[in-house]
């Protein structure tokens, strides 16, 4: 019974060693070296770091202008069409007026027939005036006969008939006079009433000669037809809006920039237009206008940025990022799709050429960086990596410490890219 026990523990050492020695030998995967990872190669390269700060808002065309008839009449033709560029005095409707030529024609009648009947009245003034000047002068006369008879017949050389007859002529002649200034003075009231007819009538062409020659409704500057709001038949008056047009060649931002950037907030500063969404680069202008005063409950300064649309991609009311930078200075760059993150901590692959048993090889070494804001699709890198470095960019996932590596090649670039997006 005891050499049977014995027997069983010798038999199960046996096989124990059997088992232990054939999982020490080694195997063929075991000595295998790991497999070389193709990755995106990117050197790095001194690049511009901006310290900046960005803002929301809305876009603003600067010109707006709505366009109004001069006269009111009714929409004969409409030659533009919404979206449609314009030039500055370009045409853009015309209207049916209430005044024609005929119209016309008969408001300068009546403008000549006015200057005639001044014209008489000037003549009847002249008349009157002469028949004046002899009143008096016959009054003038009389009145020294008057005074000769009294004179005469006081030293009885004249009788008294003859003092009556000259009396009684004087007051003719003082008659005559009266008469006389009374038709002066009516001659002037017909040369002012004459010449207010002729300011009216005047008046009523200058308003038919705007109606015959201002039929054509056109613009004040160039820029972009908004949408009509009117439509061909329809009866406009005088100031009405009948269309708008907007001016795209600039446009402008405004800003609320916190009061705490005061002492760096000056015109000049270059500002970047982003897409909310894809924050793709849209254009690039700068700081036009800087308030000099602070709004007090916001504690904030308004500030105006200036993009120039030469093509026209931006629009009037579009909302918008813009990214004001501060200050530029050199420093380093790595893409987005280069950072690992373990830990909460944030890693580069460095790619450094070692040499092993195996041989010489490029090996991905993963290093801690410290990163700084994002500028694009790339981040700013505070520390970790430095000018001339080689990092990899692509195929991040199949990484690891100390993996060998080689550059992708061309079909498998385009592969990573595909993949990422």
């Amino acid at each position: 019974m005891l050499l049977t026990r014995f027997s069983h523990f010798l038999w199960g050492t046996a096989l124990s060693l059997s088992v232990l020695s054939a999982s020490c030998r080694p195997t063929p995967e075991a000595n295998a070296a790991p497999p070389v990872v193709p990755v995106q190669i990117e050197t790095l390269q001194s690049e511009t770091i901006k310290q900046s700060s960005e803002f929301v808002g809305n876009l603003e065309a600067a010109q707006v202008v709505e366009v109004r008839p001069e006269i009111q009449g009714r929409i004969e033709q409409i030659l533009v069409t919404p979206g449609q560029a314009v030039g500055a005095g370009q045409s853009v409707m015309v209207l049916k007026p209430d005044q024609t030529v005929p119209q016309y024609e008969g408001s300068l009648a009546a403008v000549d027939v006015a200057i005639g009947t001044r014209d008489n009245a000037l003549k009847a003034l002249d008349v009157a005036e002469a028949q004046l000047d002899s009143a008096e002068a016959k009054l003038d006369l009389d009145t020294v006969n008057v005074s000769r008879a009294d004179q005469l017949v006081e030293a009885g050389a004249l009788g008294q008939i003859r003092l009556d007859e000259a009396l009684t002529q004087q007051e003719a002649s003082q008659n005559d006079v009266i008469a006389a200034q009374e038709a002066v003075e009516a001659a002037k009231v017909q040369i002012q009433q004459a010449e207010a007819t002729i300011r009216q009538a005047e008046a009523q062409a200058d308003a038919s000669l705007v109606s015959v020659e201002f039929k054509d409704v056109v613009t004040p500057i160039a820029g972009v037809m908004d949408d009509l709001p009117v439509k061909l038949g329809d009866y406009v008056s005088v100031g009405q809006p009948v269309a708008k047009v907007t001016q795209l060649d600039a446009l402008l931002l405004n800003l609320q920039v916190p009061s705490n950037r005061s002492a760096e907030l000056r015109t000049g500063l270059v500002v970047e237009l982003l897409d909310p969404t894809s924050k793709q680069q849209l254009a690039t202008g700068s700081l036009t206008f800087v308030s000099p005063t602070v709004d007090a409950e916001a504690q904030s300064i308004l500030a105006k940025a200036q993009f120039r649309n030469p093509e026209g991609q931006l629009r009037d009311g579009q909302y918008v990022e813009a990214r004001i930078i501060w200050e530029t200075q050199p420093g380093v760059l790595v893409p987005v799709t280069a950072i690992t993150r373990v830990g909460g901590k944030n890693f580069i692959y460095v790619l450094a050429d070692e040499t092993s048993d195996a041989g010489e090889a490029t090996v991905a070494r993963l290093t801690p960086v410290e990163l700084g804001d994002i500028q694009g699709d790339d981040y700013q890198v505070i520390s970790g990596v430095e000018v001339g470095d080689r990092i990899a960019v692509s195929n991040i996932l199949k990484l690891s410490d100390g993996v060998p590596v080689e550059p992708a090649s061309e079909a498998e670039s385009e592969s990573f890219i595909e993949s990422e997006s």
